[in-house]
């Protein structure tokens, strides 16, 4: 078997040097620049993107305490809104219920003024007319009972 020949030896031990060397000097010189410098593009992106990251984060922070701060100044805005809403719509209210309450109490003299009218105009045709059948009554009777 060559390989457990010792007289090989000496030649792979030079060409594994060689090989080594060569290799070596491929790797350190060309691939693990390129590799270097691929990490440290890849590091560059990353810090980039975590900076970018924070800032969107910060402006998202500072997004939701301007919402937060509007929507309570909404909120105190929309309770001023209803009570100013409620007071007026209560004046208005108070202000038509008066107003129907006036119109209601005229309606109410005009009635009972007409009322008393018609009740004095009754009363005096009521009079007049049982006078009218007194008078009749007592004629039928004082002339018919001298008749008959």
């Amino acid at each position: 078997m060559p390989q457990f020949d010792v007289s090989f030896y000496l030649s792979q031990i030079f060409w594994m040097l060689i090989s080594f060397g060569f290799l070596y000097l491929m790797m350190s010189h060309l691939i693990c620049p390129m590799i270097d410098e691929v990490l440290s593009e890849r590091a560059r992106l990353i810090q980039d993107d975590l900076d970018a990251a924070e800032r969107i984060n910060h402006q998202a922070e500072k997004l939701i305490q301007r919402h937060q701060a509007f929507m309570a100044s909404a909120e105190q805005e929309k309770a001023v809104r209803i009570q100013e809403a409620y007071t007026r719509i209560q004046k208005e209210a108070a202000a038509a219920e008066n107003k129907n309450e006036r119109a209601l109490q005229r309606k109410v003299r005009s009635v009972e003024t007409r009322i008393e009218s018609a009740d004095a105009t009754l009363r005096q045709q009521s009079e007049v007319i049982s006078n009218q059948i007194a008078d009749e009554l007592s004629s039928h009777f004082f002339k018919g009972g001298k008749a008959s």
